[in-house]
Formats: C-alpha cells, sequence, structure tokens
C-alpha cells in the first residue's frame, strides 16, 4: 500500500513537467546532426536551473502548477497571491542562476576528479555561460526580467512597475535581436517564444491587475509601510504598502475605497 501511494506521488509530480513542442524540434535539430553531448549538456543545465527556482518555490510552500522546458530555459508556473513577498520573489527568481552557479563548480570538481574531459568541461562552461547570461536579460519571462520587476515594485506602484518592466522588455528584446542578427533556427525559436510571452504578459495584465485590486480588498497583509495621498486614485497602490487617500477633510482606507469599487455590500 505505501508503495502504490509513493508510485502515485511520484507520477504526479512527473505530469508537473511538460516540455514544449519548439523544445521536440531543437532536440530532434541536434541528434540529426550528431550533437548529441551538446543537447544533453544544455538540457541537463536548463533542468538544473529551474530545480533551483523549485527548491526555492517549495520552501517557501508555495503551489507549483507546472514546468514547462522551452529550447532555451523552462519557466515554472506557480498558484501565489500576486500581494507576495516581494523578497522572497527575488529569491526564487535568484536561485535558478544560483544554482547553475553551483553546477559550474561540481563540474569542477568532476574534471579535478578526473570523471570528466577537458572538453566536455570546455563544452559545459561554454552553455552554462551562455544559458546564465541569457537568463539574465530583463525580457519577459526571463529571470533577469523577474529580478528587476521585483526592486522596480520596491519602490513603485504595481501598476507603474509593471509598464516600466513592459518598456525594458520591449528595448531589451530589440537589443537581443540586433545582437544576435537572428541568423539561426535556435534564434528564430527563442526571439519568437519572447515575443509571444511578452504579448501574453500585456494582454493578461488587465486581469492581474483587478485580481491585485481583489487580493487587496478580500486579503489580510501584512504591510511594512503605510503612505498618504491627496489624491484618490488606486493605481498607487503598492506591494506591502498600505494606501490612505484624503477625502474632503480627513484620509479613508483603500478598502473603503476598493468595496466601493467592486459595490460590496
Amino acid at each position: 500500500m505505501v508503495n502504490i501511494l509513493v508510485m502515485k506521488n511520484i507520477k504526479n509530480r512527473f505530469r508537473l513537467f511538460k516540455i514544449n513542442p519548439a523544445t521536440y524540434f531543437l532536440i530532434l535539430t541536434f541528434l540529426m546532426t550528431g550533437l548529441i553531448k551538446n543537447i544533453l549538456l544544455i538540457y541537463f543545465i536548463v533542468v538544473f536551473h529551474e530545480l533551483g527556482h523549485i527548491v526555492a518555490i517549495k520552501s517557501f510552500g508555495i503551489k507549483i502548477e507546472k514546468v514547462e522546458i522551452y529550447p532555451m530555459g523552462g519557466v515554472t508556473t506557480v498558484d501565489k497571491k500576486i500581494n507576495y513577498s516581494i523578497n522572497k520573489e527575488l529569491i526564487v527568481a535568484s536561485m535558478g542562476l544560483i544554482f547553475q552557479i553551483i553546477l559550474g563548480w561540481i563540474f569542477s570538481y568532476f574534471r579535478s576528479s578526473g570523471l570528466i574531459l577537458d572538453g566536455t568541461l570546455r563544452l559545459f562552461k561554454t552553455y552554462n555561460r551562455a544559458i546564465f547570461m541569457f537568463n539574465l536579460i530583463p525580457i519577459i519571462p526571463l529571470d533577469g526580467e523577474k529580478i528587476v520587476r521585483c526592486l522596480l515594485e520596491k519602490f513603485l506602484a504595481y501598476k507603474l512597475s509593471f509598464y516600466v518592466g513592459l518598456i525594458i522588455s520591449g528595448i531589451s528584446l530589440v537589443f537581443f535581436i540586433s545582437y544576435n542578427q537572428i541568423y539561426s533556427v535556435n534564434n528564430y525559436l527563442i526571439v519568437g517564444f519572447l515575443i509571444f510571452k511578452i504579448g501574453e504578459e500585456w494582454k493578461n495584465f488587465r486581469f492581474r491587475y483587478w485580481r491585485f485590486l481583489m487580493e487587496r480588498y478580500l486579503g489580510d497583509f501584512k504591510y511594512k509601510r503605510f503612505k498618504y495621498h491627496k489624491k484618490k486614485n488606486l493605481d498607487y497602490l503598492k506591494k506591502e504598502t498600505y494606501h490612505y487617500f484624503k477625502d474632503k477633510d480627513s484620509y479613508i482606507s483603500e478598502k473603503k475605497i476598493l468595496g466601493k469599487k467592486f459595490d460590496f455590500k
């Protein structure tokens, strides 16, 4: 009975993982050209990178909905509130990169122990560095953009930080395309994926913003600071900050304004 439960648990965990069709196409391209070691190293790095996010996510008790592997990285989708701790989100966004650094140490140890050859280490370092630098680019949905967005949310309103992050993503994508000149199939896949994700984020933001407001009204969050405004404008709402707005000769809380907005009796 215990073995059956363990097997079901393992099966459910594997269901979380999904490989994007574009990834299958890239793997097939590598296999057809005989670059088996290359593709194995690339996706070993990608999976290990994503494992870093998963470890951080699970340590914070966040539910993972799925982990999808794309041509040059993975995307872990989680079920959490939008009004979540900025510092914890920063840790989650950074852990993939940190795990890549750890993986670099592991491979260096393997070489010093004679477990792998110099050629394998050089090839690993090339791919590990490329994937690390790629994930640092501030383009949706890469880790670099998540880190930048978290830093923006520390100082700017939630809505404004999204638009600033979107502009940074767009500018960074233009530079990325210009630098790479889209000369290979792999780059076409990557650029197409990034454009799709930016468009998806833009399209879904209206829903996410309303969810953000609804959470503020219904949730009971621990706020680090309070802010007072002379003008009633919910676009000023900022993560980890509770807002008051001037109403005639006094100030009213954001919850009262949100209650009127959603017509809750």
